[in-house]
């Protein structure tokens, strides 16, 4: 699976074709797996928790994300699978509450 890269700036994902094996958090191992159910577990009312976004790596870096392809505000990403919860949780739905002047508060 392909899916634009991994150069991340405060509020762009820069694409180039990156190859990522995505998996659900199900299918994850299970030492992952349940520190990642841990996260979800301690952050309930997240967007993490309720969509439970499918995990998926290129090269170090650990991706969460919704839909076929990494775009702002339905992606994360970080140095572990929960660094990559907790930016898909700060960013989730950013470019729709810039755009109409909202704070998420």
């Amino acid at each position: 699976m392909t899916f634009p890269g991994l150069l991340k700036s405060k509020r762009c994902l820069v694409c180039d074709p990156v190859n990522v094996i995505s998996i659900t958090i199900d299918q994850l191992p299970l030492i992952i797996k349940e520190d990642v159910e841990d996260y979800l577990e301690n952050h309930p009312r997240s967007p993490a928790a309720r969509l439970r976004p499918k995990i998926g790596m290129a090269g170090d870096v650990w991706l969460a994300f919704i839909g076929p392809e990494l775009r702002e505000g339905a992606s994360g990403l970080g140095q572990t699978p929960c660094d990559a919860l907790e930016d898909f949780n700060r960013n989730f739905m950013e470019p729709l509450i810039s755009r109409n002047g909202s704070d998420p508060g």
